[in-house]
């Protein structure tokens, strides 16, 4: 099990890219309907990184209450 340092600049990482990742699907949403055929390519990177991002704060809140 990481540190909890490393864990924090894990997450902190994770929280760039999960923010990242809706801005592209907020950016694709005011193109639309251009470039629809990209919606679930870009909805799945998005969901993917908040995946990512919960799972590493699970693991610092482990980390927190032990």
């Amino acid at each position: 099990m990481a540190d909890r340092e490393t864990l924090k600049a894990e997450l902190k990482k994770r929280s760039v890219k999960a923010v990242q990742a809706k801005m592209d699907l907020h950016d694709l949403s005011e193109e639309l309907p251009a470039n629809w055929t990209s919606i679930m390519v870009v909805a799945q990177k998005a969901h993917d990184a908040y995946a990512e991002l919960e799972l590493k704060s699970r693991e610092l809140k482990a980390i927190e209450n032990t």
